[in-house]
């Protein structure tokens, strides 16, 4: 009986290790990006967005310096689980928070 209670109490340990670490990884991404400004969201545009892999992100914290349409980046971000929407879209842009955004 101990030897199953050892053995459970490892596989449970193992589980909680790899789980840390696999969230560690994939809690930040550092991706190159294009910044495209899909127009004014009071009248029904849905504002700057970030293209990554054919993917457009909404971030929720994009400065000023870098809202410029067609602009290439670099960008670390983290998905939230959050969407903005804007416009006439059926659904909305998955948002993400930027660590940090610099152009290559």
């Amino acid at each position: 009986m101990k030897k199953i209670k050892l053995l459970f109490f490892l596989f449970i340990l193992g589980f909680i290790a790899v789980s840390c670490d696999t969230k560690k990884e994939s809690e930040f991404q550092m991706q190159n990006g294009l910044v495209l400004n899909y127009g004014n969201p009071a009248a029904d545009g849905c504002g700057w967005v970030i293209r990554i892999d054919k993917v457009d992100y909404s971030p929720v914290n994009l400065d000023t310096n870098f809202q410029k349409d067609s602009l290439k980046v670099v960008v670390d971000y983290q998905v939230l689980k959050s969407t903005f929407n804007c416009g006439l879209r059926d659904y909305g842009y998955q948002q993400i928070k930027i660590v940090s955004i610099k152009r290559p």
